[in-house]
């Protein structure tokens, strides 16, 4: 089963996310130092009404990168930003010819920092055939189809760049993610998960429960055989509960001998029935590590989301009905009411 199958929500670690701020900072402050720059040339050859155009936007450029030092800018701003270092490229392709167009190929890599997935096909597409344009107008057929062709295969680099740091993003969330001893999801994420699965049943109007399992007298099985043995028994337990849980489900480590099921568009009965087999599968099978055999239990609290319910109210409805399966004799289930 998929166990990060949830998306991951603010406040989790981000390497694209944060790459992409660095990359915007440079990109903001670079350019208002290179239009700067050309602003005084152009001030130099005393072109003053583009100078003073020129230093205008760069200003403007300083300004934003300041202003989002800390956060991405919208969207809406790195669509004016890029609109407008495109129209600055294509003026210079018009009056300076080939050497313009060398301006063409950053303009095109910064697209891939600027923007979300959502637009970036979008945004990508209107530029390239903005560049295209300009480039069959100011330049002949024989060097126009071969700048174009190098274009696409900067996107194309750009693409599987995207793509490649997407797999990354997810194997270092995965990794970062796991608990290393039962291979679920660690107690850090149980708050980001529960309030994911709110989210999700909220917007798609859908049931969603969640069951609190929890080894009973667990600390004996340490004290008797040994904390090797326990971690033993809880990989095994663990790897029980994940084989009843669907591949929609999430399983997450709560704590020492303690695990939290999230079942999404799951309604309290079919929940109810998941999570007795999971009971099922760690009580009625012996644990078995070389020559030692133990028979452990399990005690389980259920209980479905409730409208405009926070998320720590939904734990602790079910933490509150474990609470009841343990003082009624533990090795049963408790949905909540």
């Amino acid at each position: 089963m998929n166990q990060l199958s949830a998306t991951p929500v603010s406040g989790t670690f981000d390497l694209w996310q944060h790459f992409r701020l660095l990359a915007m900072r440079t990109i903001y402050f670079g350019s208002g130092i290179v239009i700067a720059g050309t602003a005084v040339y152009s001030a130099m050859q005393s072109n003053w009404p583009a100078g003073a155009a020129l230093f205008c936007v760069a200003m403007g450029f300083v300004l934003i990168g300041y202003l989002y030092r800390n956060e991405l800018a919208p969207q809406w701003i790195n669509f004016l930003v890029i609109c407008c270092l495109g129209t600055l490229v294509s003026v210079s392709m018009k009056s300076s010819g080939i050497l313009g167009v060398y301006w063409m190929y950053p303009i095109l890599a910064m697209v891939f920092f600027m923007f979300d997935k959502t637009i970036f096909v979008l945004v990508i597409m209107l530029i390239y055939a903005l560049f295209a344009a300009v480039i069959y107008q100011v330049l002949p057929f024989d060097y126009a189809w071969r700048v174009a062709i190098s274009m696409l295969v900067l996107i194309g680099v750009g693409a599987a760049f995207l793509v490649m740091m997407a797999s990354m993003q997810r194997k270092l969330y995965s990794a970062a993610a796991t608990d290393s001893l039962t291979g679920c999801i660690k107690r850090e994420y149980l708050s980001e998960m529960v309030q994911h699965a709110i989210t999700k049943a909220q917007r798609a109007k859908q049931p969603a429960s969640l069951v609190q399992i929890d080894m009973d007298s667990f600390q004996s099985v340490n004290d008797r055989y040994g904390y090797l043995f326990g971690d033993k028994v809880l990989q095994e337990a663990a790897a029980r509960i994940r084989s009843v849980a669907r591949p929609t489900d999430t399983v997450i480590r709560s704590s020492g001998a303690e695990f939290v099921v999230i079942f999404p568009n799951t309604g309290c009965k079919e929940a109810a029935e998941l999570a007795t087999d999971m009971l099922d599968r760690i009580r009625h099978d012996p644990f078995s590590v070389k020559s030692l055999t133990v028979t452990v239990t399990a005690s389980g609290g259920l209980a479905e989301f409730k409208p405009d319910q926070h998320w720590g109210e939904w734990l602790g409805a079910a933490d509150s009905a474990l609470y009841q399966a343990k003082s009624q004799g533990r090795n049963r289930l408790k949905v909540a009411q």
